[in-house]
């Protein structure tokens, strides 16, 4: 799947979640090879399209409360100029499989990858917000088959992305990086009373060896409940988000199949307009089976090369974000 860095705030926010759920390249040494197999050989429990990290979900327990008398607006409050400082944490479990190897290795390789940083929403007093991800800390630890398991760990530039606005949106077209954005501060795109929900369409690119399809669903907003947190009243919102509809035009020969499955629980603060906090469980998963295009070099032995290429990806992320006190 290629991703679609096309707008600035959709690019620059994508790295945040790709930067961890992708890296690949950077290794040193780490802990025994029989710890790593088992962890990341439990991907097979992610073929139904399930993330491992459901449970997270569903642990933060908050008394629950009345709602205000006044229909609460869900929007930030980006009037006068403020900061709003979150913890950030992210956990990653990948696994790929390329499909053939020239030299006959295992293609399977797995990662397991945890972030932590400082996520601010600044508001500008416009209207408008800036996302800036600073003092972010990775680490990687790789199964790459035959090889012993390898760990990097790396300081993430600081990442600052403009021009949200008060309904959590911003000049966009359609790409996955709007999903991603969406998903960590979701907000309704109408009044809810407790027990409505709300569906907004939801799609992502998918490039089927050179073409680029689009992958569409919806994401499900509910206002589920009223809780206490601290002094805070908060609207607990329930998020369940499926984008797995692909068309493939009958001209690419192959199957394909892409889809991006999570659930997230957000709680928004009614008074000051803001998140007090939220969890995000969502696996990205795609698959390729197609053809492998015909390679001839002049002058030169063609190398054997299978008559189909395969390839697939899992990946599996638990998101955090808290208010910061």
């Amino acid at each position: 799947m290629k991703p679609d860095f096309s707008h600035p705030v959709r690019g620059a926010f994508a790295h945040i979640v790709l930067m961890l759920a992708v890296a690949t390249l950077c290794v040193s040494c780490s802990r025994e090879q029989a710890d790593v197999d088992k962890a990341y050989r439990n991907a097979e429990n992610n073929l139904k399209g399930i993330s491992r990290f459901l449970k997270e979900v569903e642990q933060d327990k908050h008394e629950e409360t009345e709602p205000p008398t006044a229909v609460p607006v869900f929007k930030w409050d980006f009037a006068n100029k403020d900061v709003h400082s979150y913890t950030y944490e992210q956990e990653v479990r990948n696994k790929t499989n390329m499909g053939f190897s020239m030299d006959g290795r295992s293609n399977d390789m797995g990662q397991e990858i945890s972030g932590k940083g400082v996520l601010l929403v600044k508001s500008q007093g416009d209207g408008t917000a800036e996302l800036v991800l600073k003092d972010m800390t990775m680490s990687m630890k790789m199964d790459m088959g035959k090889d012993a398991p390898k760990t990097m760990e790396q300081k993430v530039p600081a990442i600052v992305v403009q021009g949200m606005k008060e309904d959590g949106s911003g000049s966009f077209g359609d790409s996955s990086q709007d999903m991603f954005l969406k998903m960590l501060f979701p907000l309704p795109t109408k009044p809810l009373k407790v027990g409505d929900s709300v569906d907004v369409p939801a799609q992502m690119p998918f490039n089927a060896m050179g073409s680029v399809l689009k992958v569409t669903g919806r994401s499900r907003i509910t206002l589920t409940r009223y809780v206490k947190i601290g002094k805070r009243t908060c609207a607990q919102l329930d998020v369940d988000t499926d984008i797995s509809e692909l068309k493939v035009p009958s001209e690419l020969k192959g199957e394909y199949k892409c889809s991006a499955k999570g659930t997230s629980v957000f709680y928004f603060d009614v008074a000051n307009r803001s998140f007090a906090s939220g969890t995000i469980a969502f696996i990205m998963q795609f698959s390729i089976d197609a053809p492998t295009p015909q390679m001839k070099i002049s002058g030169e032995d063609t190398p054997d090369m299978p008559k189909r290429w395969k390839t697939s990806m899992t990946s599996d992320n638990l998101i955090r974000v808290k208010l910061k006190e």
